[in-house]
């Protein structure tokens, strides 16, 4: 579909003879401590040679009892992208009309543009903060009575995070328009425990990440919670087999292993912290993000990126948000944070 991503070119690697393992990419944003060992035996264990539950049955019952939702109330997802065009497949009305809280995810907007044209933006602004304009959002939900509401929190690439209070306003206001609110939450595992909220209720659909949540990008997973009567017709639109069984397989793994992860997840809100705080130490502008990256205004975007790239370092190139002179940045290893810290500060001294 059109829309940019972080991460490697494998093909222009192989070209230059580049081992991937080598590069540190802080273009991606996923949780950076290492897999634990029962997750990738899991994953090795896989039955490959035949086909996967379809149903997903057993991950499912595990995110039911996580959750204390019914089963019938999630659809796992071969990753989260899988849900959005899910989603507008069976959703949303031909030529119908479409939300979104921007700059944000392209792939929103790539799935709505298989049906309509009438895709309508609401757009942080700098001068505020990236924070979600509250009154323009809810004053467009009144009048023009949207059938889908996209809307990303933490938002990619800004953030910024939905406070509770706003949360409830937008909810309803989406409930008595008739308008369907899809909340992205991918990177909520990464928010300050003190400032999370439960997202689910009604007239909202909830897209979690897996493939965030555990660090397993390679094996896109996802799952979706919304009421039943949604997840019905979103099954009917979702091809049979899509989760493969490594796939699930390392899902009911991580669960399984759920405290290590939330640990790494709090261990991340502190790494989040220093790196804010070193990038800040360099004179940079960086924007205060609730996520597990940070957005950095940089005057010369293209004469960064060649200079961290004689260091094999990657980051996200913002221009494809509608930012320019924006990077994004992801949090990793305490060890690699600092390597980046000392590369950006020889840059900017030179």
């Amino acid at each position: 579909m059109g829309s940019e991503h972080g991460g490697l070119n494998y093909r222009e690697l192989r070209k230059k003879g580049i081992n991937p393992d080598d590069v540190l990419d802080f273009s991606v944003s996923i949780n950076p401590d290492p897999l634990p060992e029962e997750v990738l035996q899991a994953v090795r264990n896989a039955n490959v040679t035949r086909y996967p539950d379809t149903d997903s049955s057993l991950l499912r019952e595990i995110i039911s009892a996580f959750y204390g939702v019914d089963e019938k109330n999630i659809l796992i997802l071969n990753g989260t992208s899988q849900g959005m065009f899910l989603v507008v497949s069976a959703l949303l009305p031909p030529r119908g009309k479409v939300l979104i809280a921007g700059p944000t995810y392209g792939e929103y907007r790539d799935a709505c543009r298989l049906k309509t044209d009438h895709i309508h933006e609401i757009r942080m602004k700098a001068e505020d903060g990236y924070a979600f304009p509250l009154d323009e959002i809810l004053d467009f939900l009144e009048f023009e009575r949207p059938d889908l509401f996209w809307l990303c929190s933490p938002n990619n690439p800004t953030g910024s995070y939905l406070d509770e209070s706003s949360f409830e306003k937008i909810q309803k206001s989406c409930r008595d328009g008739g308008t369907l609110f899809l909340l992205d939450e991918a990177y909520a595992c990464f928010v300050d425990d003190r400032l999370r909220y439960n997202s689910l209720r009604e007239s909202v659909v909830v897209l979690r990440s897996m493939t965030k949540d555990f660090s397993i990008p390679g094996l896109r997973l996802g799952y979706l919670m919304a009421a039943t009567e949604i997840i019905e017709k979103l099954r009917r639109w979702q091809p049979d087999w899509s989760i493969s069984a490594p796939a699930q397989n390392a899902g009911i793994a991580g669960f399984a292993r759920i405290d290590y992860f939330k640990e790494s997840w709090r261990k991340t809100v502190e790494r989040r912290e220093d790196f804010r705080d070193a990038l800040l130490s360099l004179g940079l502008h960086v924007v205060e993000s609730c996520a597990n990256f940070f957005l950095v205004k940089i005057d010369d975007v293209e004469a960064l990126k060649r200079s961290l790239w004689k260091e094999l370092i990657l980051v996200r190139d913002c221009h494809s948000f509608g930012l320019t002179g924006y990077i994004r940045i992801g949090v990793r290893s305490e060890e690699d944070n600092i390597k980046l810290i000392s590369c950006l500060r020889e840059y900017l001294e030179g």
